[in-house]
């Protein structure tokens, strides 16, 4: 099996990769309108010319769709592969952990913890809000 593909870096994502690694989900914010964006962009969305902010997202959402991974990946599947609709009104494609797949339900509660997959850097990865510890 080869190596994992490290996600490719750069000026414009940093923010978020600084912040996974200190636990924080970071997210873009436009400084004109004040609406949030993901994925990270050099400008904003919703204010043309505008350069948008890094803000701290609160973390909290509901899964918006999902789909189990039979295989691929880095030999870990089966695993959940879920669209989280944060509060901040963005969707994010992340990894669910910590529910059987057949125990998921679209407008689930959700909330981020971080966490490594098979090599990868700190990443975004969330979880029931039951599942707390």
């Amino acid at each position: 099996m080869s190596a994992p593909s490290l996600p490719v870096t750069d000026l414009v994502s940093d923010p978020f990769w600084e912040g996974a690694r200190a636990g924080k989900l970071m997210i873009q914010r436009c400084p004109v309108t004040g609406r949030h964006q993901w994925y990270p962009r050099a400008h904003s969305l919703h204010a043309s010319g505008a350069v948008p902010d890094w803000v701290e997202a609160s973390g909290r959402g509901t899964v918006f769709s999902f789909s189990t991974i039979h295989r691929g990946g880095q030999g870990d599947a089966p695993y959940v592969c879920a669209l989280v609709m944060l509060e901040e009104d963005v969707l994010m494609l992340t990894r669910l952990e910590g529910i059987a797949a057949d125990a998921i339900r679209v407008g689930m509660p959700v909330e981020v913890a971080f966490g490594a997959i098979a090599g990868s850097p700190v990443l975004p990865l969330f979880r029931p809000v039951e599942a707390r510890a």
